[in-house]
């Protein structure tokens, strides 16, 4: 179809309704014309649909509706790039005033619509022919709010993006995780309340400026994961909100009308629905050639409000299925990512072939268990021992990541440095040490924006990160901590390369309640690397590790060095089992990495 026409092809507007389509924006929306633009809207309910805009001086004109399929198109001559418009829905002798669900710009406080042109030819052919879902390659996840990473004096893309492409080669990040950007009204809401699925927020600059932020971090080799809302929307008025004056987008049941946040859940039993989102995602993978999706709120989709006494949503479910079906023909490159806290058997991609298909899923679990256990006096760590080990026992039944994310240091929930039980420089150590853990254990990996400097305040989204923290010499000590350990993780297959086969990973010391000292090996075709974690404050003289067989140790990294600012001077040490037995004097919390080597017995 071509976009001039102001009929859409029938076969076109069937799969629309069907629920079949995954690139609606291709029909619906404004489009170019011979003269002037053509624009249209999907309103069945509608008694009457007018265009304002600047056009026509806001005097509204009515729209032509095609009545078999309850969508309205007009051509106005007069439209031009750059103009405002909305559309006026009239029920009843009612008049609400819409933004075009399909508008590429949408003003933040929801005034209008813009047509826009946001045309770029992208010069990343070289990156994206080489990208892969990376199960076999190092994922480290750098998540970040653009609005408060750090100050800019005009807060556009494309200067935030030449500054974090500096930052995330220097700390050896392979991605970029950016929150939502999807146009929302609400600050607070860190753009979580969407209004606008197809118009990147003017926040930052131009929809244009994020295309060419996104073709500079591929450039640089960094990959672009967008985190997209798919179960809910924003509740204000001009936007999808009782669209034709009736529940279009939401339930038709006011029982399922709003969910946990005060924004309306969508309803994936309407066809309609189910080919607006699928555009919406396509759209920004065709459009913004980002290389991954994290879909938000899984388990409100899964689950009936979240809620799993509630039951299963069926038509989520099936939903969550299609589209990742549509994805992974379309896009098979392009990883698709749960932020899923449910039970739900096989979110990822499974042998037995029924799952939702996601590529990956949020270990919420891991995180959660992980930061109880270190908030936990260490003296009574024996009690809870399982919290660590628990992970490895359901591990391979999905393809995990490792996250802590942004939802970690909000809310009185304390920045990660504060979980840690202790005094500020017991904290420190087991900081380091749960990051070691972090990046080590199998799984790819996400940090939040100042969990890498150890930031002490809660992160809010209208203050900037605390860089000025890494004046003082522990920060800074650890910002170097987490850069060096960055780069052990993405030089060395062993960490990354068999994450998701059980012969990545073997326990050496899982069973110790009493001391609280774990220690497990990392291996791949070429190496292997032993980890051992003190997570006690107890020094130990001797802790003996029995392997089944003989290696050769290399010390590369320790929690506890000097540069560090940990009280150890040689960390270097080179080493070799006897009769398959190491003893080793171990330090409270402490964390060590030793690259092994065979060894004649």
């Amino acid at each position: 179809m071509k976009s001039s026409n102001e009929e859409i092809n029938e076969n076109i507007i069937k799969s629309y309704v069907s629920g079949d389509l995954d690139d609606a924006y291709k029909y619906f929306g404004t489009f170019r014309a011979n003269s002037g633009y053509i624009f249209r809207v999907y309103a069945p309910n509608a008694e009457c649909v007018y265009l304002n805009g600047d056009f026509n001086n806001w005097k509204g004109e009515r729209m032509l509706k095609n009545e078999k399929y309850g969508y309205w198109y007009l051509q106005e001559k007069n439209a031009c790039l750059g103009d405002f418009y909305k559309f006026v829905i009239k029920n009843e002798n009612n008049y609400i005033e819409h933004t075009d669900p399909y508008a590429k710009f949408i003003e933040q406080g929801g005034f209008a619509s813009k047509i826009i042109d946001s045309s770029y030819e992208f010069s990343d052919n070289e990156w994206i022919s080489n990208r892969d879902k990376n199960f076999e390659k190092p994922l480290n996840i750098y998540e970040v709010h653009l609005g408060s990473w750090k100050y800019f004096k005009h807060k556009n893309y494309l200067e935030i993006a030449e500054e974090l492409v500096k930052y995330i080669k220097s700390m050896g990040y392979t991605h970029v995780e950016l929150m939502p950007l999807t146009e929302y009204p609400f600050d607070p809401s860190w753009g979580y309340q969407t209004t606008g699925f197809f118009a990147a927020t003017s926040r930052y600059g131009q929809a244009r400026d994020l295309k060419m932020a996104i073709d500079i971090f591929h450039k640089n080799k960094i990959g672009v994961i967008l985190d997209f809302v798919l179960a809910h929307f924003a509740s204000d008025d001009y936007g999808l909100k009782n669209f034709d004056s009736k529940p279009l987008y939401e339930s038709d049941f006011s029982h399922d009308w709003y969910s946990e946040w005060g924004s309306l859940n969508f309803d994936y039993s309407k066809g309609h629905v189910r080919s607006f989102i699928k555009s919406a995602i396509s759209f920004w993978i065709e459009e913004f050639h980002v290389d991954g999706i994290r879909m938000d709120a899984v388990n409100n989709l899964i689950y009936w409000g979240g809620d799993k006494n509630r039951g299963e949503n069926n038509f989520s479910i099936e939903f969550l299925k299609d589209l990742n079906n549509t994805l992974e023909r379309k896009y098979p490159t392009v990883m698709k990512i749960a932020e899923d806290s449910s039970s739900y058997n096989y979110v990822t991609v499974s042998e037995n072939g029924n799952s939702l298909g996601f590529d990956y899923k949020w270990d919420l679990g891991w995180m959660n268990d992980t930061f109880k256990f270190l908030s936990t006096d260490s003296l009574y760590r024996k009690n809870c021992h399982n919290l660590i080990t628990w992970s490895m026992y359901y591990f391979y039944n999905e393809k995990f990541i490792l996250p802590v994310s942004h939802d970690e240091v909000v809310h009185l929930k304390k920045p990660i440095v504060k979980k840690m039980f202790g005094e500020y420089e017991q904290k420190f150590k087991q900081l380091k040490l749960f990051f070691i853990y972090q990046m080590t254990h199998p799984g790819k990996k996400l940090n939040f924006m100042g969990n890498d400097i150890a930031q002490m305040d809660e992160w809010m989204e209208n203050e900037f990160i605390d860089w000025e923290i890494i004046k003082f010499p522990i920060h800074d000590a650890y910002h170097n901590f987490v850069k060096d350990i960055n780069f052990m993780y993405k030089n060395n297959r062993d960490f990354y390369e068999l994450d998701y086969k059980r012969d990545g990973f073997e326990w050496v010391v899982v069973n110790d309640y009493d001391n609280s000292v774990f220690a497990y090996i990392r291996k791949s075709g070429e190496k292997k690397h032993f980890v051992v974690l003190n997570m006690s404050n107890v020094y130990i003289q001797q802790y003996k590790f029995i392997f089944k067989e003989n290696y050769g140790l290399v010390e590369i990294i320790n929690s506890l060095d000097q540069k560090y600012s940990g009280n150890k001077w040689d960390t270097k040490r080179n080493i070799s089992t006897k009769n398959k037995e190491l003893k080793l004097e171990l330090f409270e919390y402490e964390a060590i990495v030793f690259e092994l080597f065979d060894r004649i017995n």
